[in-house]
């Protein structure tokens, strides 16, 4: 059960999280908020493996860690669709 709860809490912490880039990137991915919470947690989660386990944490979550990954990887998500959109027209 304790872990479940830990998921759970770790996943509350980086939707957080990535709520917060998403309004620092001014970034909306195709499928709204939704699209933005799977990339930025895809994101949070590279960061956090690349960036190693330093600094301040909670459930497990490495704050800084998950707010460069999840930053990054919505900014190339965001530059990728632009890209897309060109090719189109």
């Amino acid at each position: 059960m304790g872990s479940i709860l830990g998921f759970i809490g770790s996943l509350i912490i980086t939707i957080i999280i990535v709520a917060i880039v998403e309004k620092v990137s001014k970034t909306n991915l195709p499928y709204g908020w939704l699209g933005n919470i799977i990339v930025g947690f895809i994101g949070g989660v590279v960061g956090q493996f690349l960036l190693g386990q330093w600094g301040p944490f909670i459930f497990g979550v490495y704050i800084i860690q998950t707010f460069i990954g999840a930053l990054i990887f919505i900014l190339v998500a965001k530059w990728i669709m632009g890209m897309i959109a060109k090719s189109r027209r």
